[in-house]
């Protein structure tokens, strides 16, 4: 998979397949999600649902299997292999552009699972249609204990898959840790959450916004990653 992912590319002479790939996939979930966000401003519910459905559903699986053969871009703190530019660029540049890259994308992936889930939860079908429904939306005790304590064995059995099977590096498996820890987080946070938002409509429209904004910021940092691995400092 992963040589696969580094035979040459299609968008930019010194790009890989597996970057034109990943690049015109974001691209392409961006549109899908900011279509999906217009059908919902125009209060068409259904519409709206499947689409994200499809769309969100599509980019998590896309997301586990690329940056599992990519090992989270954790190669890219390794060393500056595949960057031309100077050092000074690479640690006053790149990396923080692509730090922020990632602590974005980790929270888009757990956003599309918590706004899967409240998209569902703050719905009811009205005359064949999705609708939101007011009202106070929170979540039980059990459910909640049940919640962590499954991301918490999920968790463990991804480290075991990573130790025995991939043999992953420390920090594939920090960075892994850190992205169950960030859906830990949020689930704990939705307590909060309930309190400050108790209307399950209004909640779900208003981190609706958030997430799309996550998912702009997730372009524009993707971008400038891609055009300086490959346009503007690519391997001489």
């Amino acid at each position: 998979m992963k040589e696969l992912l580094e035979k040459p590319g299609f968008l930019a002479p010194s790009g890989t397949l597996g970057a034109d790939v990943s690049y015109l996939l974001a691209l392409i979930f961006t549109v899908l999600f900011l279509i999906a966000w217009g059908f919902a401003k125009k209060a068409q519910g259904t519409r709206h649902h499947n689409l994200i459905l499809i769309s969100m559903v599509s980019m998590v699986v896309y997301f586990c299997a690329y940056y599992y053969a990519r090992q989270l871009g954790v190669l890219s703190f390794e060393g500056e292999e595949g960057f031309g530019g100077s050092r000074e660029a690479y640690d006053n540049i790149f990396i923080p552009v692509l730090t922020t890259h990632l602590i974005l994308v980790t929270l888009g992936l757990v956003l599309s699972f918590y706004m899967l889930v409240q998209g569902f939860r703050a719905s009811e079908k009205i005359n064949g249609d999705f609708v939101l429904k007011t009202g106070n939306l929170a979540v039980r005790a059990k459910t909640f204990k049940t919640v962590m304590l499954s991301i918490l064995v999920v968790w463990g059995l991804n480290q075991l898959f990573l130790t025995a099977v991939r043999h992953a590096s420390i920090g594939a498996s920090i960075a892994w840790a850190l992205i169950f820890g960030t859906v830990a987080l949020v689930v704990s946070l939705e307590k909060l959450i309930e309190k400050g938002l108790p209307d399950g409509a209004r909640r779900h429209r208003i981190l609706g916004r958030v997430t799309m904004i996550i998912y702009g910021l997730i372009l524009c940092t993707s971008t400038a990653t891609y055009l300086m691995l490959y346009v503007i400092y690519p391997m001489k």
